[in-house]
Parts: C-alpha cells; sequence; structure tokens
C-alpha cells in the first residue's frame, strides 16, 4: 500500500449494491459503475492526484481486513456513508457536490 503524504486525501464511498434503493430514485446509486466514475473524475478535475477514491461494496466477500473493520464501525450507520481518512464524514444519501464540499472541508482542516 502507498503511504500518502500529508496533504493526501483517501475516501471511501461504502455501500451494499443488494440493498434495495428508493423507488422515487432518491440519491445517486454509488453501486452504478458512471456513478464513481463520475465522481472519480470530478475529484481529480478539482483537487488532481491529492485526493484517492475507492469504492467499497459491502455485499461482495470482504477480502481486505481494512473492509471487515470499516463494516464493524458503520454497522449502525444510514449506507451509503462517504469516509473520509478512516472517519465516517457523511451517512445517508449524498451526491458529488456534498462529497466535494467534504473533501473541501477536510483539506481546509489539514492546513
Amino acid at each position: 500500500m502507498l503511504s500518502l503524504n500529508k496533504q493526501d486525501i483517501k475516501i471511501a464511498i461504502v455501500d451494499d449494491s443488494q440493498v434495495e434503493k428508493c423507488d422515487a430514485g432518491c440519491g445517486v446509486n454509488w453501486a452504478s459503475a458512471e456513478a464513481v466514475t463520475l465522481a472519480g473524475q470530478r475529484i481529480r478535475d478539482r483537487f488532481g492526484d491529492k485526493v484517492k477514491l475507492d469504492y467499497i461494496d459491502l455485499s461482495s466477500p470482504a477480502n481486505s481486513h481494512h473492509a471487515l473493520e470499516l463494516k464493524q464501525r458503520i454497522r449502525d450507520l444510514s449506507l451509503p456513508i462517504l469516509v473520509i481518512n478512516g472517519e465516517p464524514r457523511i451517512s445517508g444519501q449524498f451526491d458529488i457536490r456534498l462529497l466535494l464540499d467534504a473533501i473541501d472541508a477536510e483539506m481546509e482542516m489539514k492546513l
């Protein structure tokens, strides 16, 4: 695993693709590759390579210690969850704008 320098931010969108979503189209479907790709592009456009984005699907077999640890920490939170540098920041529906705002706030706190 690459070490992040102190200005880099690691974010993860944690969701469960097997959980039934709102019929009215509530929020972004983070389980779709298109949504994650678009978010990644917006992040790169705004922050360059300082922010690393991962998508973690809790319905997939957990094959990493990090995924199992995350699952334990967030079990009482609503999905999807935005995790920044290992800490849950947004629980429940969020869009790309909120994701970018949370990254901005995290960068300001690091200054």
